[in-house]
């Protein structure tokens, strides 16, 4: 648990020093338009509670994504085709569950909420992923859509000691859709 809050930590403050060197309200640069990073996690309640006042939240998932975006099919005011490969700590369905990015502002965490409590982040091995999608969003309106299609790896144990085809006779390939649509007022 340690290791993962130090790395989204390290993740963050790499960032803010990027950008406070900018200057002008500490906005990066954008050197590479076409790539995007995000850490997105998701929270849960620990233990049961009738409501969520005065709860405590602990990490039920976080995810570690990167995007490519192409210059293909670009509709509204920005997103298009991109391929994304991401690193899911957690349950993969809950890590996949972050909402997507809706907006040309750099996103490093984008917070949400579960209502029932379940496991630890470090119940699960990290598990990879890969695959295509497409984005796009409406400033004005605060539409927005992605949908995903792509692969978990699910099975992998770094510390087994399997090698070669062993460990792809291990691993298992689950296919992955999802598409979500939000609004923001």
């Amino acid at each position: 648990m340690r290791k993962v809050l130090g790395f989204m930590v390290g993740g963050l403050w790499a960032a803010a020093c990027g950008a406070a060197t900018v200057g002008e309200g500490l906005q990066p640069e954008d050197h590479w338009p076409q790539w995007q990073l995000r850490i997105s996690t998701v929270t849960q309640p620990i233990g049961w509670s009738a409501s969520l006042e005065g709860a405590r939240l602990g990490l039920g998932a976080a995810s570690v994504s990167g995007d490519r975006y192409f210059d293909l099919g670009r509709v509204g005011d920005g997103g298009g085709l991109r391929a994304t490969g991401a690193l899911l700590f957690g349950t993969p369905s809950q890590a996949l569950s972050a909402p997507a990015p809706s907006g040309e502002a750099p996103v490093l965490a984008r917070p949400s909420l579960l209502a029932t409590p379940g496991t630890s982040v470090m119940d699960h091995a990290p598990t990879p992923y890969l695959g295509m999608g497409y984005t796009a969003w409406w400033a004005r309106s605060g539409l927005s859509l992605s949908a995903d299609l792509g692969l978990l790896a699910q099975g992998l144990r770094p510390a087994t000691g399997l090698q070669g085809s062993d460990l792809l006779d291990r691993m298992q390939l689950t296919p992955v859709m999802q598409v979500q649509l939000s609004y923001r007022f």
